[in-house]
């Protein structure tokens, strides 16, 4: 794998709160290769309002600790970028505060699309 994906929750009274932590970790997390802006809803498979990071899988560990250092207490889901997003947000994921539940039929939904559309060898 060569990236992780972080994906930051927040309740929608908790908007200032994460432009902050967004903010500050864009500001203490040079290798972030993409900070995504708050999605003001649940998306997909989140089952809250969130913004999305991406990081070298090779900085992982080094960030952890930043990360929670900065969160202030919001919930981050870290999952490895794979072909299966099942196993990636779920058996492969580690959560820094409390772990939320993930809509998983949605991944399931996503994985078997993707089957459906690559073409046989």
């Amino acid at each position: 794998m060569r990236e992780y994906h972080l994906h930051v929750y927040f309740s929608i009274d908790q908007l200032e709160l994460a432009e902050t932590v967004r903010a500050n970790l864009m500001r203490v997390l040079p290798e972030l290769t993409y900070v995504g802006e708050l999605i003001p809803y649940p998306v997909g498979p989140h089952p809250l309002p969130m913004f999305e990071l991406h990081l070298p899988a090779g900085e992982i560990e080094l960030a952890l600790p930043v990360m929670e250092a900065v969160r202030q207490g919001l919930s981050v889901l870290i999952h490895p970028v794979l072909d299966d997003h099942l196993r990636a947000h779920t058996v492969e994921a580690r959560w820094l505060g409390p772990e939320l539940s993930l809509d998983v039929n949605f991944l399931r939904r996503a994985g078997m699309m993707r089957v459906k559309l690559t073409p046989p060898n």
